[in-house]
């Protein structure tokens, strides 16, 4: 194998680690929990599916969605969809494993 050939071997394994590590960021991120995260709230729109709680739910900007996407939901605006019924109760799991500790 030539230099040539060794270096830009070199180079995608570079570029697969960048992404690995990029990856495992975002995933990092997905895993925390929101400030102000309150767990009596968040079960209670899980439970009932009314958005009108949201606002005391969790910090909105503190998510990887942002304050705009939560408040088009709580205002109607927005679509409450199956992703996000996902995460809502990804952070009570986050939540409730934390508690345990």
């Amino acid at each position: 194998m030539s230099y040539s050939e060794k270096y830009q071997q070199l180079e995608y394994q570079i570029k697969k680690l960048q992404a690995e590590v990029e990856r495992l960021k975002k995933e990092e991120t997905n895993n925390k929990l929101p400030r102000n995260f309150a767990i009596d709230v968040v079960k209670k729109i899980l439970d009932d599916g009314d958005t009108d709680y949201l606002d005391d739910a969790f910090d909105w900007a503190d998510t990887e969605q942002g304050y705009t996407y939560w408040n088009d939901i709580h205002d109607d605006n927005g679509l409450f969809r199956k992703k996000d019924i996902i995460q809502l109760q990804k952070w009570v799991i986050i939540y409730l494993e934390q508690d345990q500790k």
